[in-house]
């Protein structure tokens, strides 16, 4: 005979597991790994100088946020809000050795300041590209490097679009302007 407790604790961890999984996917994208082929092409269209902040909206399992640990002296920031990458990613980078510089925060980007990134990248759908473009104009300081895999951030123009063939995902690459004017 099972305590009752140990079935509740286990409908509990479902529900946290699962919701979080379905959370995120409404608010966001559902978790889908950036193509381990693009991290460098993603890195270097970065151009990260030295001690710059990095944010990765939707960080999922943590690929991008131990690319810039490995490869710089930046500091990256995750966000996520699905349990198992979350937990994934925390593992990861505690493995990759760079947990000075990275980190994941089980948190929701949208109501999180972003106006401290240097760079930020994000992998989501266009529904959220949506709610962030207004996000960014009103948050991110001039000068800040955006890029966007897969789906462009309604109403900017991009600096830079790579899509190096017919079969790679697109990059999309924007600058936050110098006289950047913030919406009334």
């Amino acid at each position: 005979m099972t305590f009752p407790f140990v079935e509740f604790g286990i409908l509990l961890f479902v529900i946290v597991v699962f919701g979080s999984a379905a959370y995120a996917s409404m608010k966001a994208a559902p978790w889908v790994p950036v193509h381990a082929k693009d991290i460098s092409r993603i890195l270097a269209h970065m151009e990260l100088s030295k001690r710059e902040l990095v944010y990765d909206l939707g960080s999922g399992d943590g690929r991008i946020l131990i690319a810039v640990g490995q490869n710089s002296h930046c500091r990256a920031v995750g966000f996520e809000v699905s349990m198992i990458p979350y937990v994934v990613s925390r593992i990861r980078i505690l493995l990759a050795g760079v947990r000075r510089r990275a980190e994941v925060l089980f948190s929701n980007f949208l109501t999180y300041p972003l106006r401290d990134a240097d760079v930020v990248f994000c992998f989501l759908t266009p529904m959220a590209m949506k709610k962030l473009a207004v996000k960014f104009a009103n948050e991110l300081k001039p000068g800040t490097r955006v890029l966007s895999y897969a789906f462009s951030i309604p109403g900017w123009t991009p600096t830079l679009t790579d899509k190096p063939d017919q079969k790679s995902v697109p990059l999309f690459v924007y600058d936050v302007p110098l006289d950047a004017k913030k919406p009334a």
